[in-house]
């Protein structure tokens, strides 16, 4: 099994900008989880999915997924597997 640590060095290697970064956005989080963005939308509208945070509000607000919360969601879908 996977800790939590493990996979955030996992989703910091599939590419080198992600190391430098706490928080990723929709299209970096769908490419880490291996999905489409528009499937991470919908699992985001439907309440799946990673943790999110959502910098201001209305259209133009970001998404931004923190890798903390891409690796424990990971970790749970590991274990169930």
């Amino acid at each position: 099994m996977n800790s939590i640590t493990q996979i955030i060095e996992e989703i910091n290697n599939i590419n080198p900008k992600f190391k430098q970064l706490l928080a990723l956005n929709q299209k970096q989080t769908a490419d880490a989880i291996g999905v489409s963005s528009s499937t991470l939308e919908l699992w985001r509208r439907n309440g799946i999915g990673p943790s999110y945070k959502k910098v201001n509000s209305g259209k133009r607000g970001r998404v931004l997924y923190p890798k903390q919360s891409i690796a424990e969601w990971l970790s749970i879908g590991i274990k169930t597997a």
